[in-house]
């Protein structure tokens, strides 16, 4: 059995500990708040960025479509004219 002031020297580790776990878990949770709000800016710029690059493939795609179109139109012109020559 302990006598009382190795009680206390026990006690006095005990709070100490208790004390040291409780100031961690305070930094890790700002840490989370952190990290938390650092992923949700990043989410948030993704999202802007996804916008922006589906405006560009739709304005490549929209070029595409007119250079195909343009392309056809020449060609037909071309072959009308070589074959009224002939």
């Amino acid at each position: 059995m302990m006598n009382k002031s190795q009680v206390d020297i026990w006690r006095q580790g005990i709070e100490s500990r208790l004390e040291e776990l409780t100031v961690n878990g305070a930094k890790q949770n700002g840490e989370l708040s952190h990290i938390k709000e650092s992923v949700d800016e990043i989410k948030s710029m993704v999202k802007e960025q996804n916008g922006r690059v589906r405006k560009l493939e739709q304005q490549t795609s929209a070029i595409k479509a007119i250079g195909s179109s343009l392309a056809i139109v020449f060609s037909a012109l071309i072959g009308w004219m070589f074959e009224n020559k002939g």
